[in-house]
């Protein structure tokens, strides 16, 4: 009975370290998270977001630290910079200066992603792009520093010439933001089928969890072109969601009128549109 004991726990073993790391992901169970740009479009169906998976998003300024007065907890807010530091060419708030306006405003870390976005120039410097894994290193240490996770997202048209750094990039990330919208639809704009989008999204959730296993993947879906209408329906919009839910903690809604918004809430989430009624 021993010896069938020991064989037997021996090949637990050997089948727990052959077998993939799995990540510590959303669980299953919990509602994908829903994010958006926040701005005056998407301030109304912000504050029906409910889950600790939902966030919204803003490069900070002016006024904009009252987002933390609109947006109950324990929905996040990622705070997002194009660079580590300020520069002329970008005069907005980089890492750095984004850490100390909220240090300065006393924001509980909790409640704060910290948001590395870099994009070739004007956005970040030729110096930050070309050293893109000692970059997220010092943004990671920065946002270490400050108590808050940090979330990483460059450009897909940035990441398919540095494909390889995915899994180092990862290592030094709590939080990957896929920009997607390459993935979702063709140049003219016509949708991809939701297998074409998932299997686009699926290779770099590989690629990124091949590095960090427990690192958490968001997506960023777009709703709205230029000017600001909506390119597609909230089911068409949905159904690339449906298609992902598995793969991912959350999905990033970039533009999008208030009403579309609501809708893909509503398609997403149809308990909230009961307790709204």
């Amino acid at each position: 009975m021993n010896s069938l004991v020991r064989s037997t726990v021996a090949l637990l073993i050997s089948l727990i370290l052959c077998a993939p790391m799995v990540s510590a992901a959303r669980d299953p169970a919990d509602p994908l998270g829903i994010a958006f740009m926040w701005y005056a479009r998407s301030e109304q169906a912000a504050t029906r977001l409910t889950s600790e998976h939902d966030f919204v998003d803003l490069i900070l300024g002016g006024d904009k630290l009252r987002v933390f007065d609109e947006i109950a907890p324990p929905v996040r807010v990622v705070c997002l910079s194009l660079a580590l530091h300020r520069h002329e060419a970008r005069p907005f708030p980089g890492v750095a200066e984004t850490i100390e306006m909220l240090r300065g405003a006393s924001i509980d870390p909790d409640r704060v992603i910290i948001g590395y976005n870099p994009e070739r120039s004007p956005g970040t410097t030729t110096e930050e792009m070309d050293n893109l894994l000692e970059s997220v290193r010092t943004a990671k240490a920065m946002a270490d520093d400050f108590g808050s996770p940090l979330l990483v997202g460059p450009g897909l048209r940035e990441m398919r010439q540095h494909e390889e750094l995915y899994p180092d990039l990862a290592r030094h990330s709590n939080i990957w933001l896929v920009q997607s919208q390459s993935l979702q639809m063709h140049v003219s704009r016509e949708l991809k089928t939701p297998e074409e989008y998932r299997a686009g999204v699926e290779r770099i959730v590989e690629m990124l969890r091949e590095g960090n296993p427990e690192i958490s993947v968001f997506v960023q879906i777009v709703a709205s072109g230029k000017p600001d209408a909506d390119l597609f329906t909230a089911e068409q919009m949905v159904g690339h969601i449906r298609a992902i839910e598995d793969l991912v903690d959350a999905v990033r809604i970039y533009g999008g009128s208030p009403e579309l918004l609501n809708e893909i809430i509503d398609l997403l989430r149809p308990q909230s549109a009961d307790a709204a009624e």
